[in-house]
């Protein structure tokens, strides 16, 4: 792949990447449907099928036609798909399950002969290619972009409007692990006669121009989308704008400044002309309620039991590597303020929790969550962290419902504290042990993020939410990226 083919034309990139998924899922669907028919008629039966093996391949053949075709209706290979995260597993899923479906119906209602299929097949034909696609896909895609890495590609991106929202939006996308996006800058949504005054003190935030100067901004820097993040805009000044812009190439969107809310808790209609979003009021539904027990207290249990054997070897370790008790209790805040008691390994020395000079980091709102090269944490304990084993004593905490496996993390009693108004909202529900924040990022998130992050899981939870932080929390220990 040259690196003048994605530069040249930046929609070239996203016919490339449907082409790469397009192929990848044929393969793989293929593969499954083989695999299916292995399974149930070579290594479990043996049976001589004879003249009804044509069956299915015929509907093998179709099941990975109904599916691709189901996949592109759905735009599972458009390059918007990558912002999906949980969202493209479900449609795999669901796309599978009703090709599956009409396999069954078309076997039903066309099959004049009366063979009907193997149950066990159409059950191996559907929970084979949902994980065999769930899992090609995102190879392919971490390839896909691994390429473009090495051949410098990037999505120019300039805001429109300065303010805090535009900062936020900036500050998440140079973080973005999906594709590499440079911010270029900001474009000032004030007019030529403001342009003196409003250019200065801006910090951080570098200003192309002006919007008088969006023409000129987007050939000279190159911009292939546009965010705009503005409340002065109006209709006309977004035509306007959009006239501007004359590289049909160049994506322009818009931020409705509601950070804290996901995608599927809105809904966009047409009111007599008048585009409005309906916000759907999260509710943790009593079936809800019951899954998330089990949830919690399945993962507990397993976990507990899995490394019972580990328990007595790491105590064993602490104890040798430095002089204190194997566990460490600290008391925390749990749900609307209740004082718990949390327990995890120990890993620092004795009495680091009193040293007031590291303290003052810790609790200081504006330092980091946790020091980097800690002196107080043990030989060991450095290890305990970096595998999270030190973590793992807190499914007592589970087991006695102080906590819950995922949640808000749990804070210490003098940060708790120091929590604003707006933040308490995030004391609201059982505390966690891991959490969304923990899986953007573990301890290089900083304080503003973490509480936003702690708020939009709240706003927005649900089981796939869940789902998805649990598997997110299994990869980041593996990796072992933000531990220290």
């Amino acid at each position: 792949m040259s690196k003048s083919f994605v530069h040249n034309n930046f929609k070239k990139r996203e016919v490339l990447f449907g082409v790469i998924l397009f192929i990848s899922d044929l393969i793989f669907l293929s593969l499954s449907f083989l695999l299916s028919f292995v399974l149930k008629f070579r290594a479990e039966t043996y049976e001589v099928l004879g003249v009804n093996a044509k069956y299915y391949l015929i509907y093998s053949i179709i099941g990975i036609f109904l599916i691709v075709i189901i996949f592109a209706l759905r735009k599972l290979y458009s390059f918007r798909n990558l912002y999906r995260g949980m969202g493209e597993n479900e449609g795999v899923a669901s796309s599978v399950i009703i090709s599956i479906f009409l396999i069954i119906m078309f076997n039903y209602y066309f099959n004049r002969e009366g063979y009907q299929l193997s149950r066990l097949w159409l059950v191996y034909s559907t929970i084979i290619p949902i994980i065999l696609v769930i899992i090609s896909r995102t190879v392919a895609k971490r390839l896909f972009f691994i390429l473009l890495s090495r051949t410098g590609v990037k999505t120019n991106v300039a805001i429109i409007g300065i303010n805090e929202e535009s900062k936020r939006i900036a500050h998440t996308f140079r973080k973005s692990m999906i594709e590499r996006i440079n911010v270029v800058g900001f474009i000032d949504d004030k007019s030529n006669k403001e342009k003196g005054k409003s250019l200065n003190g801006r910090g951080d935030m570098k200003v192309l121009g002006t919007l008088e100067d969006l023409g000129s901004i987007v050939k000279k820097h190159n911009i292939h989308r546009i965010i705009i993040s503005s409340p002065e805009l109006k209709y006309f000044d977004i035509l306007t704008l959009m006239d501007k812009v004359s590289d049909p190439d160049v994506e322009v969107q818009m931020s409705p400044s509601l950070f804290e809310f996901s995608v599927s808790r809105m809904k966009m209609f047409d009111y007599m002309g008048v585009p409005l979003i309906q916000i759907q009021k999260v509710e943790m539904k009593t079936f809800d309620k019951i899954l998330k027990f089990i949830i919690d207290y399945s993962i507990a249990i397993f976990l507990f039991i899995t490394f019972m054997l580990l328990y007595p070897v790491v105590g064993i370790l602490i104890k040798i590597d430095s002089k204190g008790p194997v566990l460490y209790r600290q008391q925390r805040y749990g749900k609307n303020f209740r004082k718990i008691n949390v327990y995890k390994f120990r890993t620092m020395r004795v009495g680091a929790d009193k040293e007031k000079e590291y303290l003052e980091k810790i609790y200081n709102r504006k330092s980091e969550f946790k020091i980097k090269k800690d002196p107080r944490v043990t030989g060991v304990g450095r290890f305990l962290r970096k595998t999270s084993i030190d973590e793992i004593p807190q499914v007592l905490n589970v087991l006695k419902g102080d906590l819950s496996v995922i949640g808000p993390r749990a804070l210490a009693v003098e940060e708790g504290d120091q929590l604003e108004e707006w933040e308490e909202k995030r004391m609201q529900v059982n505390q966690g042990i891991t959490g969304l924040w923990q899986v953007s990022g573990r301890s290089d998130v900083n304080y503003e993020e973490r509480i936003k992050l702690d708020l939009y899981y709240i706003q927005n939870w649900s089981i796939w939410l869940e789902f998805k932080i649990v598997i997110l929390t299994i990869m980041r220990i593996f990796r072992g990226s933000g531990a220290y």
